[in-house]
């Protein structure tokens, strides 16, 4: 068992269906069970009876726990912005959900078990990236929970990108841009790209390209402890280096990307008994059999 949180913080997205309404019966609930609950200033923006919130600062700081109401995207921005450690239990309230833990239908019985300690905490690898201009002075920095991704600011146009790991060249990549994503995001853009599905817990960085114009660039599994260096070519075309698809900086010709492991983790609160391969299954409909035809004599 896992010691149960005592002060949970709640945030998410507003603008999700039935957030205004579980509100009010959620935090009621939470206070009966003897625990300490604050709810994020702009998550309760006009809904009666709970207060004007607190700063997500202040509710990082004091929360043993954070309840996450949204989909994907909230709980990636959540992971970027929480200190570092800090529990994370997701409230799926979007589509697939492939981040968060629970539905709500399923919300109280889940907090049961959380306030039982009847969970563990998984530890999620970040990714981080840094971009420094031609003459090495550092102009942006930032981490994400998925990826960091590449691209040309006209797609229309091809990247040319010279790639190292630490200090071994590995050629000059020509493609529609690159994807460097963590095992938490496999699942994401970079298995649409082709990259491989990797087991979240597991600490590597992908290096998916989008479109390469040759064959022989694959995708390929970088160690946890390497760095990749991207110099955008001169004479190509300006690009932009997103990060989990939410926060965006452009990039020059001869300004140079480093990514890596990120120095923090974030923490998810799972509470399910079977393998991320049944999650696989389960959400992704993942190496199911096709129906046997009925054959007739």
């Amino acid at each position: 068992m896992t010691r149960p949180p005592r002060s949970l913080g709640i945030v998410g997205n507003r603008g999700k269906d039935g957030v205004r309404a579980l509100l009010p019966p959620l935090v009621r609930w939470i206070r009966e069970q003897g625990r300490r609950v604050s709810v994020e200033r702009s998550l309760v923006r006009g809904i009666k009876g709970l207060g004007a919130g607190v700063s997500f600062a202040t509710l990082s700081r004091r929360s043993d726990a954070l309840l996450v109401l949204g989909g994907d995207g909230t709980m990636l921005n959540t992971a970027r912005e929480a200190r570092d450690g800090l529990p994370l239990l997701g409230v799926n309230l979007g589509g697939l959900g492939f981040l968060t833990e629970t539905g709500v239908t399923a919300l109280y019985p889940a907090l049961t078990k959380v306030f039982e300690g009847k969970f563990v905490i998984e530890r999620r690898m970040m990714v981080e990236a840094t971009i420094r201009s031609a003459r090495g002075k550092r102009l942006w920095n930032a981490v994400g929970l998925n990826d960091a991704v590449i691209h040309p600011r006209d797609r229309s146009r091809v990247l040319g990108l010279d790639i190292r790991i630490d200090a071994t060249s590995i050629g000059t990549l020509m493609a529609d841009g690159l994807i460097v994503a963590t095992p938490t995001g496999s699942t994401a853009y970079s298995l649409s790209a082709g990259g491989p599905i990797v087991r979240p817990t597991i600490e590597a960085l992908i290096a998916t390209p989008i479109s390469p114009h040759t064959l022989t660039f694959r995708p390929l599994l970088v160690g946890a402890d390497e760095r990749i260096r991207i110099i955008l070519r001169a004479g190509h075309p300006r690009a932009t280096l997103t990060l989990d698809g939410q926060v965006a900086r452009l990039v020059r010709p001869g300004d140079e990307i480093e990514i890596r492991r990120a120095r923090r983790h974030v923490s998810l609160i799972t509470l399910r008994h079977g393998s991320f391969y049944d999650v696989l299954r389960t959400k992704f409909a993942w190496a199911h059999s096709p129906r046997s035809a009925r054959t007739t004599g």
